[in-house]
């Protein structure tokens, strides 16, 4: 290494007494080795002839020769620049590198200290580092760092692993390398006590509850590792801090600090969709959602949504979360929502769910569900029914942070069997969905987002008040809310964001859309489906007046004019 430093200090004299000119490298020599072709060493360098001389990259090739052959095995390996030939003042150059590659020599036995609570076989079982094959200093890192963390969810947060020798030996028929780790493992730690600062409406008890530790638990760092995350998911949080372990002689704990957010929320949006032709009027949709997510400071949720997206169809629903039932990983909800369709008719949908939160990330839940559908006495377009219905969910949350996640996965699906009456009739129905949406930082404060989406039902009788509906700011962008129905839709959401601020950032977006609708054999209608497709940009920014968030968007053949503006508004009071 002396000798590389050397050449490197020679070179840079050179080009000084040279002058500025910049020297191109004609040719790069390479001799003394055996195990790999010149080819396989000069495909390692970034350095190649025709290009222009750096010394710092010279070096750095040099390192990239080094550690190929430690990969190998070469441990002993010696590279040297023995020289730079310059022609035409400085303008050109030849490099000449010698390797003296030594003997190639495997690891012959690894051999553990200090470890008192893991046996030495339970912990060179999960390395890949293994008497026998070469050593790969990556690997090792790789090898040692699950170690650690081993310890660490083992209660052992202060354990030490060191390398103290890594030497050659001789054995009964070759050298090989001994390599000697020793470990410290401290002392193991439980949680006793568990602090929080920063709370003033939200009860202590509830946020202890949402870190999953129960007091004396030994110490697990990937469950503490998840407290933040879980923190954020409950939507009552401005920030949250990692949470910091203490210890002393008689107690040790978990300090989490947080900053209480606004928990109320007014989220007002507006639509404008233009008139199909140049003498039908546009369309103004809106929607009003009052969400209250943390009341009296448990965590119980009461959501209140209006929406219409025509003059004469709206919706109005409500919903109560209740959270920890008798203190239990269980949470009951509640939820009511009625809709009128136009002059057609009225649909009244009441559920009870309870889901049991295996993990923290995983729930698994029941659902119970009575559906009515009421005619207008002016149409027989359908008929008067009742849908009584059970079902399972799934529901599976890695977000860090609800509004504006940077990682992570969302994922949501049920199915529901039920009974359907009407006209003296009952008919089997059958419904599934699904949702999931994907979040990953792809650069520094670059998010991309891709969400699928789906709704099915099948039943022996499908009537107008059973499709789903496609189309809008939720779903389908670049159409009016609710222009498709179907028994079948499905919908992808493909975002691109660059982030502003924490609640803030600009978007562009791709969707996709399907829907199947069936045909009815009595008015020899027969079934259809389509494919479309939406596409456009928006921005959402945290101000004074809430986080407002404008979107243009245009369907498949729109022309400019043509395209749909969505603002919406959520102020938190």
């Amino acid at each position: 290494m002396r000798r590389i430093l050397l050449c490197v200090c020679l070179m840079v004299t050179g080009q000084l007494v040279f002058g500025n000119t910049k020297t191109v490298i004609r040719s790069i020599i390479i001799s003394g080795n055996s195990s790999f072709t010149t080819r396989q060493i000069q495909d390692i360098m970034i350095l190649k002839p025709l290009s222009i001389l750096s010394t710092t990259q010279l070096t750095q090739d040099v390192q990239s020769i080094y550690n190929h052959y430690y990969r190998n095995g070469y441990y002993f390996i010696d590279v040297t620049i023995d020289s730079l030939v310059f022609y035409n003042d400085s303008s050109l150059v030849d490099i000449k590198l010698n390797l003296d590659e030594s003997e190639q020599v495997k690891l012959g036995s690894i051999n553990l200290s200090g470890n008192t609570s893991l046996k030495s076989d339970e912990i060179l079982t999960k390395f890949d580092t293994k008497p026998g094959m070469f050593l790969v200093p990556e690997v090792l890192v790789e090898d040692i760092d699950l170690l650690i963390a081993v310890y660490e969810n083992a209660g052992y947060p202060f354990v030490k692993v060191d390398i103290v020798n890594i030497a050659p030996f001789r054995n009964d028929t070759s050298v090989v390398l001994r390599l000697d780790i020793s470990i410290d493992e401290g002392k193991q730690v439980t949680v006793d006590e568990i602090r929080v600062i920063g709370n003033k409406d939200t009860r202590t008890s509830v946020i202890i509850r949402e870190t999953r530790f129960r007091l004396h638990e030994i110490f697990n760092q990937d469950k503490v590792s998840g407290i933040r995350a879980r923190l954020n998911r409950m939507n009552i949080f401005s920030s949250v801090e990692e949470p910091e372990l203490y210890t002393d002689s008689n107690v040790s704990g978990l300090l989490i600090k947080v900053e209480e957010g606004n928990t109320n929320t007014f989220d007002a949006i507006i639509g404008y969709a233009p008139g199909a032709t140049a003498s039908e009027k546009g369309v103004v949709t809106g929607m009003v959602n009052v969400s209250m997510r943390n009341l009296f400071g448990t965590a119980r949720k009461l959501n209140v949504r209006w929406f219409r997206e025509q003059r004469r169809s709206q919706e109005i629903a409500l919903q109560y979360v209740e959270p920890w039932v008798f203190d239990l990983p269980v949470n009951v909800s509640g939820g009511f929502i009625q809709r009128q369709e136009d002059t057609i008719y009225i649909r009244r949908s009441f559920d009870l769910k309870a889901d049991l939160l295996l993990t923290e990330s995983f729930s698994l839940g029941g659902t119970f569900t009575q559906e009515n559908i009421i005619p207008s006495s002016t149409t027989n377009l359908i008929a008067k029914s009742q849908t009584v219905s059970a079902g399972i969910e799934l529901q599976y949350d890695t977000r860090d942070d609800i509004l504006n996640p940077t990682g992570g996965v969302y994922y949501r699906s049920d199915y529901k069997i039920g009974r359907k009456s009407y006209s003296n009739q009952t008919t089997t129905v059958h419904r599934l969905s699904l949702d999931t949406d994907f979040f990953v930082t792809v650069f520094q404060r670059q998010v991309a987002m891709f969400g699928l989406h789906g709704r099915s039902i099948s039943s022996g009788s499908i009537e107008l008040g059973d499709l789903y509906r496609l189309g809008g700011t939720n779903t389908l962008r670049g159409y009016r809310e609710n222009q498709f129905m179907g028994s079948r839709i499905a919908w992808t959401n493909t975002e691109y964001r660059f982030l502003l601020a924490r609640r803030s950032y600009f978007y562009g977006f791709f969707d996709t859309g399907y829907y199947y609708l069936p045909g009815d054999d009595a008015k020899s209608l027969s079934s259809s489906q389509s494919f479309k497709y939406g596409y456009g940009i928006g921005i959402r920014l945290e101000t004074g007046l809430g986080n407002i968030g404008v979107g243009f968007a245009f369907g498949e053949g729109d022309s400019f004019l043509q395209g749909k503006i969505h603002i919406g508004l959520i102020n938190e009071f």
